[in-house]
């Protein structure tokens, strides 16, 4: 109890393992990819909308904190649900979390104050921490070790194909009724419940054991401090508190802001500009994850991280839409890349039959941190300095991610030979 499970150095050069090219991933990956895609569509198509709702219910002023209290409840259940998971709870959380942010989800278009919406919004937080650190316990209780970094990437290309549509759906269901998009999201997600309830008891794992009967808690506890005494997982932290601050914070903060004072038409150009960024990820992502399992975690990130701060850096000192756009898509390119690397590797450390649950929420608060922290403090940059010093910035936090990966080992397990 207590102890990290031991890696194994994987062979030399990109070649991927014999037997991880002719698997298939597990029917649970699947349904927590369903899970995760219909999450975000649901996030998505009631953004724009829950806006409108605030303004009506108080004022414009009062939308920052409606978004903020809901950021702030999942950033602070998350260390709780990640103790319910290292309990072995994460088969009933999942479905439980689901549940509740169906809820209030649902009922946000049923409101009659502001102070309801507020309450609505904070449960919804704790319910979206909830089931994502139990989803991602059960993915890593579920990915065979050849096929983790495959299991991340379509994990990832679900999460981001949801952000993409779901706008688009939300616009399309608002003209039924201002109240469609919060109703129907209640209704998938609850449906998503019930999928969930229905995962198998079991999962094979690589030596055809019963993986933690499904539950993301295995024999073996593996603690937060235990943890951080891998290189691996602490770069990875650093990695992931990389990509909350510029793609999760910034994107959808500083870019529109920069965008609008730099250039003409800068609405249109900035929804160019953050579309080709989002293109840019799930193009890559399915390759990403193939690369992850047969190359090796670290190459992977290293790769990811350059082209991830690259392209942050080249938005900022961009003077042109063509280099503007170019450097968006190659942002994302690099997001998606480190994506199903790093998670991946704090797969590899955690293992599929140890308890992890409290690891895991740490690599996930790292990235909800980053969110927060970075519209922030570059914001900041941007008012006191410039907006290039802003992307400057926001382009070092990879580059730190980066040394720390220099220093980490390679994570992914040696795959027995196919029979």
């Amino acid at each position: 109890m207590g102890s990290l499970p031991e890696a194994t150095a994987p062979p030399a050069g990109p070649t991927p393992p014999p037997a991880a090219s002719r698997r298939r991933l597990p029917v649970t990956v699947w349904v927590l990819v369903c899970v995760v895609f219909v999450s975000s569509l649901c996030a998505g198509a009631i953004a724009p909308v829950l806006t409108e709702r605030t303004s009506e219910l108080a004022s414009t002023t009062a939308v920052s904190g409606v978004v903020s209290a809901f950021f702030l409840a999942r950033l602070l259940f998350t260390p709780v649900a990640g103790r319910l998971v290292s309990g072995g709870l994460a088969r009933r959380v999942l479905p439980a979390g689901l549940l509740l942010t169906a809820a209030c989800t649902g009922s946000v278009g049923l409101t009659h104050s502001y102070w309801q919406l507020l309450g609505l919004r904070v449960l919804g937080g704790v319910g979206s921490a909830t089931f994502t650190v139990s989803a991602v316990a059960l993915l890593v209780a579920s990915a065979p070790a050849a096929l983790r970094g495959r299991a991340f990437g379509v994990w990832s290309v679900g999460f981001e194909s949801g952000t993409v549509i779901g706008p688009m759906a939300g616009a399309g269901l608002v003209t039924l009724a201002p109240s469609a998009p919060f109703t129907v999201a209640g209704v998938c997600l609850a449906l998503t419940a019930v999928a969930a309830l229905l995962l198998p008891a079991a999962v094979p794992t690589d030596t055809g054991r019963a993986a933690a009967d499904a539950t993301g808690g295995g024999t073996r506890t593996v603690r937060l401090r235990d943890m951080l005494a891998a290189p691996a997982y602490r770069a990875a932290l650093l990695s992931n508190f990389a990509v909350g601050w510029g793609a999760y914070g910034i994107q959808v903060s500083l870019v529109p802001l920069f965008v609008t004072a730099h250039f003409t038409r800068g609405a249109p150009l900035s929804s160019l500009a953050l579309t080709l960024f989002a293109v840019g990820g799930v193009v890559v992502l399915p390759i990403a994850g193939r690369l992850t399992d047969g190359w090796g975690r670290r190459p992977v990130v290293l790769l990811g991280l350059t082209l991830f701060g690259v392209g942050l850096a080249g938005i900022g000192l961009s003077t042109a839409p063509v280099p503007l756009l170019a450097a968006a898509l190659l942002t994302g390119a690099g997001c998606g890349i480190v994506g199903p690397a790093h998670g991946a590797a704090v797969a590899d450390i955690v293992g599929p039959d140890s308890s992890g649950g409290s690891a895991l929420a740490g690599f996930q608060v790292t990235a909800d941190v980053g969110a927060v922290a970075g519209p922030l403090l570059a914001g900041l940059t941007a008012q006191e300095l410039s907006f290039p010093a802003a992307f400057l910035l926001t382009a070092a936090i990879p580059a730190l991610a980066l040394l720390a990966w220099l220093r980490a080992p390679e994570t992914r397990p040696l795959q027995a030979p196919a029979t």
